[in-house]
């Protein structure tokens, strides 16, 4: 498993194989464990990087919801320019310093990203459930509240971890039993906090937008309301965003978890995950591709992000939030 996360621990003992421990505790570069992270690095810097130019030389994508992945695709980035660097220097250099501060950079990357996802189920929540009030309730400033609220939580959360940890010690050097506690605690909770409770939050609010979806449909169909095929157009549209965020969530939970398993193995120490060292390898730079995934899901899944990246013919502007709230106005009767 990578060094910065035998850190966290200073348990490594669970690795197996001559070869694969060698490439793992060895200093120096590797190609078979260094060029793949080179390549990712580089495709989530480019492509996050694009969004961001996107939101900010495109009028029509400054919506709240697109502010909110914007700031995603910003925390994406710092995987790429950050953290994979970081993850590079510790394995290659095998300092304390670097490993430390790729293992806080990793929780930081964590808790952002399922708290942009968190952010931007609600939006679509009250998007469809409460269509009437989303104007006055989701504003931009508002909006920039909740973002600065993420960064300063997942960053506080991140940090915290140096208040146990002694920069000054050698990395293969074991914790007391005290600061063996502390850290079992810590990586419980953040793997119930971060994981648990927001995605069991998301799969209900999830279920309540598609049945909801499902029920104002079939309702303005049958009572046949004045422009109810337009109202259903824009329905439907609302869902296929709501789709891409729910796709990013299983994306997050598929890449995440068998990583957040690990450490809880090596904490508790107990084997439920009974893998080879290579596949242990593969879950912990699985990790890395969400930040390459999350911005494709929603330049290739949101409509204005296509058509602002040129992806899509032109059509009529679509507006999916003033279009649906003037909509359901005249139906709501």
């Amino acid at each position: 498993m990578e060094l910065s996360s035998c850190i966290a621990t200073r348990d490594c003992s669970n690795a197996s194989g001559n070869k694969s421990e060698e490439l793992l505790h060895d200093g120096g570069f590797h190609a078979g464990r260094d060029v793949f992270q080179i390549v990712i690095a580089v495709l989530v810097i480019a492509v996050n990087s694009w969004v961001i130019w996107l939101v900010a030389t495109k009028r029509s994508l400054r919506t709240v919801t697109n502010y909110i992945l914007t700031s995603l695709a910003v925390s994406d980035l710092c995987t790429g320019a950050i953290s994979i660097p970081l993850l590079l220097s510790c394995n290659i250099l095998i300092k304390t310093g670097f490993c430390v501060a790729d293992l806080v950079v990793i929780v930081f990357i964590s808790v952002s990203t399922v708290l942009h996802i968190l952010a931007m189920t609600v939006d679509r929540y009250i998007c469809i459930i409460y269509a009437l009030r989303y104007q006055s309730w989701v504003t931009k400033r508002r909006g920039g509240k909740l973002i600065a609220l993420i960064w300063l939580f997942s960053m506080l959360v991140a940090l915290i971890q140096l208040a146990w940890t002694n920069l000054n010690e050698d990395v293969t050097m074991d914790h007391s039993a005290e600061v063996t506690r502390i850290i079992v605690i810590y990586d419980i909770t953040l793997f119930v906090a971060v994981i648990g409770l927001p995605v069991i939050f998301m799969a209900f609010a999830y279920a309540r937008i598609l049945y909801e979806v499902h029920r104002q449909t079939m309702n303005i169909q049958k009572h046949n309301t004045p422009g109810w095929q337009e109202t259903r157009r824009s329905t439907r549209q609302e869902w296929k965003v709501a789709t891409v965020f729910l796709v990013m969530l299983l994306v997050f939970v598929i890449c995440w978890v068998p990583y957040y398993l690990l450490q809880l193995q090596q904490v508790l120490k107990e084997q439920f995950l009974d893998i080879s060292t290579h596949a242990v390898i593969i879950l912990y730079w699985l990790r890395l591709l969400t930040s390459l995934i999350n911005p494709c899901l929603y330049i290739l899944g949101k409509p204005d992000f296509r058509k602002a990246a040129g992806l899509r013919k032109r059509t009529r502007r679509y507006n999916s939030e003033g279009t649906r709230t003037s909509l359901l106005k005249s139906s709501s009767v």
